[in-house]
């Protein structure tokens, strides 16, 4: 399990950009997003590093926690 803190990640609709970002890289992932806490939870076949990159590439820089 990855977990990840994304400072920029303010709303629902935030929520579900990342969500959306990161299953369109691997439509298997289950992503668990704690808004209060600005935090993500990803359990994917990509690598910590793909995810966090996916995540850029989406305007959501995150940094491990």
């Amino acid at each position: 399990m990855i977990e990840l803190h994304i400072p920029a990640m303010h709303c629902g609709g935030c929520a579900g950009a990342v969500t959306r970002a990161l299953q369109d890289a691997d439509p298997a992932a289950r992503v668990d997003v704690d808004l209060d806490q600005r935090r993500v939870r990803v359990e994917s076949r990509l690598s910590e590093e793909a995810v966090t990159a996916r995540l850029q590439e989406a305007g959501f820089p995150a940094s491990p926690v």
